[in-house]
């Protein structure tokens, strides 16, 4: 269980930033100790060589000046810091400074680094070595670098013990700040578990930071459309039950009635075989509608269709089946890419709903035009007309503008809500206006797709 409560905490967004910017911290002072040993090494061996340099330059002048080898030799150099001098004169004999033959012995035994040459690693120490020509005599002279390095390594460890102070400090305030930040998470989660219980509510929504924020309105909205997306079923299942009871009680109605009084009343069995007909038709339409709805929902690969065919095969086969006149313009090679079905059904229900409100003398009119990047469908009737408080309502499901005219006028109330659902589906923007003097204009406006 604590093995569990361990692996838990590791995968908190706490412990794996804490542990991410703290390796990071680690690293930037790695980096930063290395370059400080650099920069001190650097800075010592340039000491060390000024301080040679100096020296034989004195040497020099004293030389100038007169002053013998065996006093310019000891005056010098230090033999409290082991620095050795050494001049080999033209005659072939050396002058040496105190314990100058015992160091030199050493700097000949010891190491040497390939890139710096003068630097020599003894048992004893560190040694920087420099040989110049004074007068024809060899002047070469030891500087002990020990000291120096000791220093530097004292330097160096007490950086890096405050950087490993600065680590665990820096890394107990990072843990502590992302713990901070990471409560408007933890906060966001028990809130989400609450509107899970709840069924209620939505997420507080912080001015900072912006991504939480961001979070939060995305989540508010997608819980606003799932909870509008379930009531729209809810309701859907309601309306459905209650449009599907209606013409099944009628029928059954007419069956009971056929049964108590077929026998003797066989005159009421045509008219009322002919009712179950006509309901038994309005059940069969509504159901394919219903299936159709469904069948939209799928994601079937789509190709390139000639809209403007579709659109006059409808009007042409529209036009044998209700009593209103169709007059239709379309302009030729209206390319759209999608299903030909879905523009069948469009056009078929429009003028369908068109043709059920418009008085059998009127004519229906219907264009379908090419505007700049747009492809413009376009049904227009002299009907009842659409009151504008109504406008918005007409595409959803079993809606009827005419509720106290719904057993006049026959229809399931699905054809808009099925236009409207096919309009989305292709980014179509869909708009009801008033005609003149009355009626309704329904139009569609796809976005242009031209074959090229």
């Amino acid at each position: 269980m604590k093995n569990k409560s361990v692996n838990q905490r590791r995968k908190t967004a706490q412990f794996q930033l804490t542990s991410r910017f703290s390796l990071i911290l680690f690293g930037l002072l790695i980096l930063f100790n290395l370059l400080f040993i650099l920069l001190s090494v650097g800075y010592l061996f340039e000491h060390i060589e000024n301080r040679a340099s100096n020296i034989l330059e004195a040497i020099e002048k004293g030389e100038a000046s007169g002053d013998t080898w065996d006093t310019l030799v000891n005056a010098y150099v230090s033999a409290d810091e082991e620095d050795a001098l050494q001049v080999i004169l033209a005659d072939g004999s050396v002058v040496s400074s105190e314990d100058a033959e015992e160091i030199f012995a050493d700097i000949n035994q010891g190491r040497v680094l390939p890139f710096l040459e003068d630097i020599v690693f003894t048992e004893d120490g560190i040694y920087y070595t420099k040989t110049q020509e004074v007068d024809g005599d060899q002047v070469t002279i030891a500087i002990n670098g020990e000291d120096s390095v000791e220093l530097a390594y004292g330097l160096f460890m007490i950086s890096s013990f405050l950087n490993l102070i600065a680590v665990v400090i820096g890394s107990l305030l990072i843990y502590w700040s992302v713990g901070k930040w990471s409560q408007k998470l933890t906060g966001m989660a028990q809130e989400i578990a609450a509107i899970e219980q709840s069924r209620t509510g939505e997420l507080t929504v912080s001015e900072e930071p912006i991504e939480i924020r961001s979070v939060a309105l995305a989540f508010n909205k997608l819980l606003k459309e799932q909870r509008e997306t379930i009531e729209r079923e809810k309701r859907f299942v309601a309306d459905a039950s209650h449009e599907l009871r209606t013409p099944l009680a009628a029928i059954r109605g007419h069956v009971q009635l056929i049964q108590r009084r077929g026998t003797k009343h066989p005159e009421v069995i045509p008219s009322s075989m002919a009712f179950i007909d006509k309901e038994s038709k309005r059940l069969e339409t509504l159901s394919n509608q219903l299936l159709d709805l469904e069948k939209n929902q799928s994601q079937d690969e789509m190709t390139l269709v000639d809209v403007s065919q579709i659109v006059r095969e409808e009007c042409e086969k529209q036009a044998t089946i209700v009593p209103q006149s169709i007059e239709y313009f379309v302009e030729n090679q209206c390319m759209k890419r999608g299903h030909k079905r879905d523009f069948q059904q469009i056009i078929q229900n429009l003028l369908e709903n068109a043709a059920k409100y418009s008085p059998a003398d009127q004519s229906i009119h219907v264009t379908l035009t090419q505007e700049q990047r747009q492809l413009s469908l376009t049904v227009a009737d002299f009907g009842i007309g659409i009151p504008d408080d109504k406008k918005a309502l007409i595409f959803e499901r079993f809606y009827r503008v005419e509720d106290s005219r719904s057993s006049q006028i026959a229809g399931s109330g699905i054809g808009l809500s099925l236009v409207k659902q096919l309009a989305d589906k292709y980014h179509a923007k869909i708009t009801v206006t008033d005609n003149q003097p009355q009626g309704s204009i329904f139009k569609l406006a796809f976005p242009n797709e031209r074959e090229r």
